[in-house]
């Protein structure tokens, strides 16, 4: 399964520091699936999308960050999913357009939203998605 990564509001609150979790959580979806980042902060080159970020996480979080793949898109971010694969989508916010993809290609439930300021341990709910997906 695919696992595609927001940033900002998903691994990073708005204040930049580390969502909690986020180390058991980058574990979980690089143990057995393919992670990838699908983020303003990436356009295809995954090591300058660490760099801009690393310095927000703890170094045992770098290995994990270090193997997220890149995605490339130019308006939506569902042009970087295969949609033709199973996935989830771990999003903040997401555009309407978006969700009009999602529904047509009836891959809505692959979105997981993720509210930080309202529910700061969501990552840890997100955990619980490996009795699902495994």
């Amino acid at each position: 399964m695919n696992i595609y990564l927001d940033i900002d509001g998903v691994l990073l609150t708005k204040s930049l520091t580390p969502a909690n979790y986020v180390r058991d959580f980058l574990e979980w979806a690089l143990k057995n699936h393919d992670a990838y980042w699908l983020t303003t902060r990436c356009k295809g080159d995954a090591h300058a999308t660490f760099l801009s970020i690393a310095r927000h996480f703890e170094p045992e979080v770098h290995p994990f960050l270090q193997k997220i793949k890149p995605t490339n898109w130019e308006t939506l971010k569902t042009e970087g999913i295969d949609m033709n694969s199973d996935f989830l989508w771990f999003d903040d916010y997401v555009m309407q357009a978006e969700l009009q993809v999602l529904s047509q290609a009836k891959k809505t439930q692959s979105l997981i939203m993720i509210d930080l300021q309202k529910e700061p341990d969501s990552l840890k709910r997100c955990l619980e998605l490996d009795r699902i997906v495994g």
